[in-house]
């Protein structure tokens, strides 16, 4: 009888706050976080090891009055909690921590020993007088630039050659961009992992593995968050002082057109600093996926939403939004960079191994936007055959 178990917890988890009305399970051997109300900590929380499962229920019920069963207590421990390793239960295969499924083909390039032995000479960097001195001359010689070298910043033909360099500084400003969110957690007190690569939208990303941070307040994260976005500030700040010292006007310029793309990642509608950076704000994890929640019942709003509701609703709208305008440029204004694609994507693997070859932002354009169009038409694909497989395994 499922009454007369008695519940264990692992002796490697941590409980966090997350918010006044949530908290998170860490087990730490394994890695999980999982998300659980204040309600469910609560009846967590007397859980002694001795207690069968039919007298936690019974004391909960009575101390807090709620109508707790015992079968929805089974369910949440020996099934949900106990795949995570939180929960002692030999039956069940403990679910294995995997890298976040919009991150592809996930490698680490840097691993956590090596970051943690850079990350405590940069602790300097987030002393708050340091951040303000270096904000304000950081914000300061970036209006100077571009206020003396505007055409040549925007409007720059670039050869061949200074596009590898252009590449090879970028590669380096993104690696000092995980630096940033590594070197914050540490600061803050908070476990990193190494630093990785993957494919997000088929595009090549970079990320440092600061999950940890969940048990920082919501501040905190925060500033992990905008820690990336700081850390270039820095290396772009650098760069045009090199420029200066070694008298070469292409690494300026080559640094304020690297210094726009920061801006990039303050994009909420995509897995960036941004999104994770209003994820904090609000206090909701898995935003993207409660925004398309919430559009997906605009039909039922009831008088049980709450301001956030609409919130997210309006987060759901505008990502949804985004994507038919892509849809709309792409097929609609741009046809042809999808019936051409092939003969473009020729043409510049060509134009590549040509002597003083030139390249602009509009090449690489009209080759990111097909690209993009056929991962999301394949992602969507994949999707609706999945849900006609189940449906018929279902029949």
């Amino acid at each position: 009888m499922i009454e007369n178990l008695i519940p264990k917890l692992s002796d490697e988890i941590s409980i966090y706050q997350l918010n006044k009305k949530d908290f998170f399970i860490h087990q730490m051997h394994f890695d999980h976080r999982v998300k659980i109300s204040n309600d469910l900590n609560n009846f967590i929380a007397l859980i002694d090891g001795k207690q069968n499962l039919k007298n936690l229920v019974d004391n909960y019920n009575g101390m807090y009055n709620i109508g707790l069963t015992t079968s929805f207590a089974h369910e949440f421990l020996y099934v949900k909690l106990a795949k995570f390793g939180i929960v002692e239960n030999n039956s069940i295969t403990i679910k294995p921590n995997l890298k976040p499924s919009y991150i592809k083909l996930s490698f680490i390039v840097v691993n956590e020993r090596t970051v943690s032995k850079l990350t405590k000479y940069l602790r300097f960097l987030f002393i708050p007088n340091v951040i303000k001195s270096i904000l304000i001359v950081a914000v300061f010689i970036l209006v100077v630039c571009f206020y003396f070298f505007y055409d040549e910043i925007l409007h720059t033909t670039i050869t061949k050659s200074e596009w590898i360099l252009f590449f090879f500084l970028s590669f380096i400003g993104v690696t000092f961009h995980e630096f940033g969110h590594a070197s914050a957690a540490h600061y803050f007190g908070a476990k990193h992992g190494g630093i990785g690569g993957g494919f997000y939208l088929f595009m090549p990303v970079y990320f440092a593995d600061v999950t940890d941070i969940w048990k920082l307040n919501k501040f905190k994260r925060i500033i992990v968050n905008l820690a990336g976005m700081y850390f270039e500030l820095v290396y772009v700040v650098f760069l045009v002082l090199v420029s200066f010292l070694v008298e070469n006007n292409l690494i300026l310029i080559l640094a304020c057109i690297y210094s726009m793309s920061i801006l990039h990642s303050l994009n909420p509608f995509a897995r960036s600093d941004g999104y994770w950076i209003l994820s904090d704000a609000i206090e909701k994890p898995n935003l993207m996926y409660q925004g398309f929640v919430r559009v997906k019942s605009i039909f039922k709003i009831s008088k049980k939403w709450k301001i956030i509701d609409y919130f997210l609703l309006i987060y759901g709208l505008l990502s949804y939004s985004f994507i038919l305008f892509f849809l709309y440029f792409v097929l609609v204004k741009n046809p042809n960079s999808i019936l051409y694609f092939p003969q473009n994507a020729a043409g510049f693997i060509n134009t590549i191994f040509e002597d003083n070859s030139k390249f602009s932002l509009v090449d690489l354009g009209n080759l990111f936007i097909p690209i993009l169009f056929f991962y999301l038409l394949f992602g969507w694909t994949k999707t609706l055959f999945s849900k006609i497989k189940r449906n018929i395994s279902l029949l």
